[in-house]
């Protein structure tokens, strides 16, 4: 007799695993890691993010970011 695996009939098979598509954004991740809450917003222009600070100030992700992180020249 040859056998083979099997599943049982009554048990669903396990979903299949969900692998990020890529990297987080940078600045809604600084946002979380200095303690803020993300919004997520919507206008004609798409989505974006704000930051609300721990300071209650609510401040667009991306303007925070640059702020903290000015380019070097």
């Amino acid at each position: 007799m040859l056998q083979g695996c099997s599943v049982k009939s009554n048990e669903a098979p396990p979903p299949p695993q969900v692998k990020p598509i890529g990297m987080a954004n940078p600045a809604d991740v600084y946002c979380t890691k200095i303690g803020g809450k993300l919004n997520a917003k919507e206008n004609a222009a798409g989505q974006y993010s704000t930051c609300t600070l721990p300071s209650g100030q609510e401040i667009e992700s991306w303007e925070l970011f640059r702020r903290d992180h000015p380019v070097k020249k």
